[in-house]
């Protein structure tokens, strides 16, 4: 089960029979939203492959909650580290 699933699944709230997934998935979509926050310096697809998602519904949590970050060459999550 990938990790998106299991978020959602943790965010659910039963209302006697029903599940409201609409619940689930803008709390999903806000934990996702706060891994991009978070952590700068991994890109989209790296964000995506953590969760168990695709880079898409990354992008478009980012798109959603208005997310910027710096782009280019000089971006964190194009930057090497130095050991």
């Amino acid at each position: 089960m990938s990790r998106y699933r299991e978020i959602r699944l943790a965010t659910a709230e039963v209302v006697g029979i029903c599940v409201l997934r609409r619940v689930s998935t803008e709390k999903a979509h806000a934990a996702i939203r706060d891994m991009i926050v978070a952590n700068p310096g991994m890109s989209y697809q790296q964000i995506a492959d953590l969760l168990g998602c695709s880079r898409w519904l990354v992008y478009q949590v980012a798109v959603e909650f208005d997310v910027r970050r710096p782009r280019g060459a000089g971006s964190p999550s194009r930057r090497r580290e130095t050991r």
